[in-house]
């Protein structure tokens, strides 16, 4: 049987590259830099799913392309994004993908989202997906694994059982895995105070905060926005 082909849309070749190892085998993987060279390929080449960068260098945004290629192909679309901004993450929801992922990225997490868009898993139909999207959109709400389970009826323990065979956290770890990583987005991305960064993922207690920030990037939120480059394309280990 010939191999599902996925096309990745970026400009950068250290990150084409990691995500082609991470992908192919079992899947066939194309890329373009632009927009123009994906619309060509779109156009000549069976396409099952499509990775597209937010950021695609100075003169291109990956959400204007997002319109021109659904009309192109029913392929599915899995944009990559920092966020760094509310307002782009307003952008994000409102261009509707099918499903997004924040750098840095982990490669379970990639792989298992590849699968479940290939596949045509509907979110809708699947609590684990339903309770991961929530996540991921309300972070900055106390969430609880109760709740969580309580909105998707199933039980606490089926939940977390089931979240971890999924993505490898439970979702109380998925939650601050999230949290943090758009703490780190921000931190680069605005000049805002860091009590204020912390309500804004969920920590009304700074130090609180600060400790769970330390605990998970190894550095004080202070340290990593003093760092000379944001490691948006680091591809992160799957967890142990």
């Amino acid at each position: 049987m010939e191999p599902q082909r996925i096309l990745i849309i970026d400009d950068d070749p250290w990150l084409v590259e990691s995500l082609s190892a991470a992908l192919c085998p079992p899947y066939h993987v194309l890329s373009a830099r632009d927009g123009k060279a994906a619309f060509s390929l779109v156009r000549t080449q069976r396409i099952d799913l499509i990775v597209l960068d937010l950021r695609l260098g100075p003169d291109e945004d990956g959400l204007d392309l997002l319109p021109r290629l659904r009309a192109l192909t029913p392929a599915p679309i899995l944009l990559l994004t920092a966020f760094g901004t509310h307002e782009n993450l307003v952008r994000i929801v409102r261009a509707k993908p099918d499903d997004f992922l924040e750098k840095p990225l982990g490669l379970q997490e990639l792989r298992s989202r590849v699968a479940a868009l290939l596949q045509g898993t509907a979110p809708e139909r699947d609590p684990v997906e339903r309770v991961r999207t929530c996540i991921e959109r309300e972070y900055q709400r106390p969430l609880t694994g109760k709740a969580l389970a309580r909105s998707v009826k199933l039980s606490p323990a089926h939940l977390r059982r089931a979240f971890e065979r999924r993505f490898g956290l439970s979702p109380a770890a998925y939650l601050e895995q999230c949290r943090m990583r758009r703490a780190a987005g921000l931190l680069y991305a605005t000049q805002q105070l860091i009590k204020e960064i912390a309500a804004r993922v969920g920590y009304p207690n700074a130090n609180n905060f600060a400790t769970a920030f330390k605990r998970f990037h190894g550095l004080s939120p202070r340290a990593y926005r003093a760092q000379p480059q944001p490691p948006e394309h680091r591809i992160s280990p799957p967890p142990a």
